[in-house]
């Protein structure tokens, strides 16, 4: 006697996935993409955050013939630059010229020097004087840098008739309230870039009137500032136009909101601070 076998069936499986409720999958997508890009925003904001730009306002009048005047740009208690003003007259050639032949009436001159303060400092240079630039000009590698005493503007009188030659890219039509492109090194050996902004005028004939206005420096390593950049990454810069007052930037704390919105929310923040700027 054959026994026949029972038949079974078995339920064959699905491998569909459940559905989520709609309103709960709305909601999940909606995070994840506020997340991501509050994801965005975050990188963008530390990439900005690496470069910071650190101004300071002066008023340092250098005197005539009254010695380095220095000063410390990043404020870690060192001098890293000085300013020099001076000025000669000799009249004595005036008793040693042969018989016949008029006095020389003797030579004067002035001068405007910059005197870095630490050997591993330096200043930028044109034409073998030191760089006067005007606002929104990068400073950095590019650029031919200088240590030692560095002639910023100089001239020389001589004769009855008060012949001058003056020299220097600081002399005459430079530009007003320029910038002195500066290198130098933190206590660390790291090397930064910033500027100086100086007020330099020609009184009487051979005198070089200047005052410091402020400096800036970039705090990230080898990395470029421009000329008169006052905030911000270089380039998110605020700049110093030259009849301006130095002003320090106030950045406001950007919200979690605001970083959710990625990429606009962080140009939305950065209007924020540049409506935000306070001058001193």
């Amino acid at each position: 006697m054959t026994r026949q076998k029972a038949s079974r069936s078995t339920p064959q499986q699905t491998s569909q996935p459940a559905r989520i409720a709609g309103k709960l999958d709305k909601n999940l997508v909606t995070y994840a993409l506020a997340a991501s890009a509050a994801g965005v925003g975050m990188m963008a904001l530390t990439q900005a955050a690496e470069a910071k730009v650190v101004a300071t306002s002066a008023h340092i009048v250098v005197p005539i013939n009254g010695g380095v005047i220095q000063f410390d740009v990043n404020g870690d208690g060192i001098p890293d630059f000085g300013l020099s003003a001076g000025e000669f007259v000799d009249t004595s050639c005036c008793a040693v010229r042969p018989k016949g032949r008029p006095p020389l009436g003797g030579i004067a001159g002035g001068h405007l020097k910059v005197i870095p303060a630490q050997p591993a400092n330096e200043v930028a240079v044109i034409e073998e004087t030191a760089a006067a630039l005007p606002p929104d000009v990068q400073i950095g590698a590019g650029r031919h840098f200088e240590a030692g005493s560095i002639m910023m503007a100089g001239i020389i009188v001589t004769g009855c008739g008060g012949s001058s030659q003056a020299y220097g890219n600081w002399k005459g039509t430079h530009p007003p309230h320029a910038y002195l492109p500066i290198k130098f090194s933190d206590t660390s050996g790291n090397v930064h870039y910033g500027w100086v902004r100086i007020s330099c005028t020609e009184t009487g004939a051979i005198d070089f009137n200047a005052t410091i206005d402020g400096f800036a420096y970039e705090t990230v390593p080898n990395k470029p500032i421009v000329s008169g950049a006052i905030s911000g990454p270089v380039s998110d810069a605020s700049l110093l136009a030259p009849a301006d007052s130095l002003g320090l930037h106030v950045s406001p704390a950007a919200s979690l909101g605001t970083l959710a919105l990625g990429a606009p929310g962080l140009a939305a923040w950065r209007k924020q601070e540049d409506s935000e700027e306070k001058v001193i």
